[in-house]
């Protein structure tokens, strides 16, 4: 009787555990996924996008949040102004600080987030503090998902398929 509610206890805090919620950062590798870093999934997690823009050829940093479902754009800065880079008053609270033009408080819901390596954007992610030079790990064109899910779920995507 002992073992069966020893087991038991196992089973059921292996469940808890492999169900909890995670922000997996996603590509696809010869057919086939793979998780390129993880995090749970906490409110208020940073996560730092880093590029070089293709146009301007400056660096742009965007700072997002988790709020518990999606990413939440909070925070621009760039160094020159340009094509896809906000500037309208409706974007948010504009000031120039340390040489960044800086669009704060912009409070942007990003449902599905999803980025592309290119050439000679270095596309750096920081994810709860750890940076991943993914302009280094991947070829230019390259597909990184973002996707919340538990481990569970990830693992029975991988072996019935990416949508299960």
């Amino acid at each position: 009787m002992r073992k069966k509610i020893f087991f038991l206890v196992i089973i059921i805090i292996f469940i808890l555990l492999a169900s909890q919620q995670k922000i997996f950062v996603l590509t696809e590798v010869g057919g086939k996924y793979e998780i390129v870093t993880s995090a749970r999934a906490e409110k208020n997690l940073p996560l730092e996008i880093n590029f070089t823009h293709s146009v301007q050829k400056t660096p742009v940093i965007e700072e997002l949040e988790f709020d518990g479902e999606k990413f939440i754009l909070i925070r621009t800065k760039y160094k020159s102004h340009g094509v896809g880079l906000p500037f309208m008053e409706s974007d948010g609270e504009f000031r120039e600080e340390d040489g960044y033009f800086i669009m704060d408080n912009m409070n942007r819901p990003i449902e599905n987030l999803s980025l592309r390596t290119g050439v000679g954007t270095n596309l750096t992610i920081k994810l709860d503090s750890e940076e991943i030079k993914l302009y280094e790990k991947y070829p230019a064109g390259t597909l990184i998902d973002f996707k919340v899910s538990s481990n569970l779920k990830m693992f029975f995507d991988k072996i019935f398929g990416r949508n299960f």
